[in-house]
């Protein structure tokens, strides 16, 4: 999975762009602890992470971490436009992969193709504002005491916010005064207040909110201001938070989603994250394993007497797989591949895999699947009866995600089915997950989802949409025609 960053960044450039990024620069494979970058040292070259994690700090301070670099993000950039020294050190935290481009070779390219120089330095350009604004947000909790006070904010939010602060209260009391500890009830009290905060932040804030951007973002940064002390002692919720594999949805926090299973530190943060695994994305998250599950079990009903060949794109922790075979107590004709950049997510797989002596039946393959679609690496498999992808596009724009499709459509057998999942536009997370977790995605409706379709190899509309139970998420799904 690549990081919303530099997702959006080749979004913006052409085809013909990216692979000449691609095959202009060579890879670097290196180790944990490796540094890349030394702060005050000369710099010649431009680094795109594809694998792994970095981290950047000062010398003078090399115990704390100024950022976590994730798969995508670009590291000398700053070093190239304004020809100077590296700010900062950068090392690996992990074993890394990343592609790594001459600073001579690009001012190259810049000076003879027009085209592209406007192309990249516009990309550019929007990709660091983006950055200033996410790190603004980031340090807004520390200087909330400087938001101009005559902007005040909505009654409503506020009424709601000093709510829940005073239900977390009595919580509190209650679990430390109390022999019996926190009742059912109090805590219920709580997450439903949760809930309904949800909504109201997105009626307020949301997409279909009737105040301008400027005061959702001051509002969306009074939110994260006041909510964040409280999400930090979650578990799911500081996950997807902190973003410690790079973007917020790894493998990980889908998995503790669907365990259901709320922790965090001490009881109030066991609270606190009962509450988050109750808003609607987590909710949606859960509902959508079972349909998966349910859509795998379709495929091998109608060719029961046919190995069935099934593909997950950015598979994560595969537990709609998991599931399937479970229940088919090792009788499964379905024969999996599961393709992921996160190779703690296949090891996870892996894991789950030799315990229930699946080996013959599941195959594990780290890729990128940026390089997968442009051609740059290559996966041989038989044709396949269904291939899907359940959190994937919804961090991709839309040019990625007909280039994905014409890789799946040729993939696929004729009668093969595709199935792709994306957040809906009508998702009442939405603004609680740009503001609070700082979780970006791309929502898309039904027309969103049968233009990109017939703008693809397949051509034609979705054969069909299929929902999880609160309709939030949608999957659209579309045969291979002979």
């Amino acid at each position: 999975m690549s990081s919303f960053e530099s997702i959006e960044f080749f979004q913006e450039m052409t085809l013909e762009d990216r692979e000449w990024v691609l095959q202009s620069g060579s890879e670097l494979q290196i180790i944990s602890g490796t540094k890349i970058i030394a702060q005050g040292v000369p710099l010649d070259r431009m680094y795109i992470l594809l694998q792994g994690l970095l981290t950047v700090h000062l010398d003078e301070f090399p115990e704390h971490e100024l950022s976590c670099v994730g798969p995508g993000e670009f590291i000398g950039e700053l070093s190239f436009l304004e020809d100077r020294l590296p700010s900062a050190t950068v090392k690996a935290r992990e074993n890394s992969l990343l592609l790594q481009i001459q600073f001579e070779k690009l001012s190259g390219k810049l000076k003879e193709d027009v085209g592209f120089s406007s192309r990249f330095y516009g990309a550019l350009a929007r990709l660091m504002a983006r950055r200033l604004i996410k790190n603004s947000r980031h340090l807004q909790p520390r200087i909330g005491q400087e938001i101009p006070q005559e902007i005040g904010i909505s009654d409503a939010l506020e009424e709601g916010l000093t709510k829940l602060k005073s239900l977390f209260l009595n919580a509190e009391e209650l679990e430390r005064t109390s022999e019996e500890g926190l009742t059912e009830e109090c805590s219920q009290e709580f997450v439903n207040h949760v809930y309904e905060l949800e909504g109201l932040v997105n009626d307020l804030i949301g997409t279909s909110s009737d105040l301008d951007s400027t005061r959702c973002e001051y509002l969306g940064r009074r939110l994260m201001t006041e909510l964040l002390p409280y999400l930090l002692v979650t578990r799911v919720g500081e996950r997807a938070y902190s973003k410690p594999r790079g973007y917020a949805g790894d493998y990980l926090t889908i998995e503790w989603i669907y365990q259901n299973n709320p922790s965090g530190f001490g009881p109030m943060g066991e609270l606190m994250d009962k509450a988050v695994l109750g808003l609607s994305c987590a909710r949606a998250v859960r509902n959508r394993r079972g349909l998966i599950t349910a859509q795998i079990d379709r495929a091998q009903n109608l060719r029961p007497d046919h190995t069935i060949e099934v593909t997950s794109l950015a598979c994560g922790p595969a537990r709609e797989l998991f599931d399937h075979y479970q229940a088919s107590s090792g009788e499964s004709n379905v024969q999996s591949h599961l393709i992921d950049i996160d190779e703690q997510a296949l090891k996870f797989v892996e894991n789950w895999r030799n315990e229930q002596d699946l080996e013959s039946k599941i195959d594990l393959h780290h890729l990128n699947l940026v390089y997968l679609c442009l051609g740059r690496e290559t996966l041989d498999l038989p044709q396949q009866d269904l291939v899907y992808s359940i959190g994937l596009i919804d961090y991709f724009g839309d040019g990625f995600v007909i280039r994905l499709l014409n890789y799946i459509h040729g993939l696929l057998r004729p009668g093969g089915r595709v199935i792709l999942g994306n957040f809906h536009t009508s998702n009442r997370s939405k603004a609680i997950m740009d503001h609070l977790f700082d979780w970006k995605l791309i929502h898309r409706d039904e027309n969103d989802m049968n233009r990109i379709f017939r703008a693809s190899l397949f051509g034609r509309d979705c054969s069909e949409i299929l929902y999880e139970d609160q309709r939030l998420n949608l999957f659209a799904c579309c045969e291979k025609q002979s």
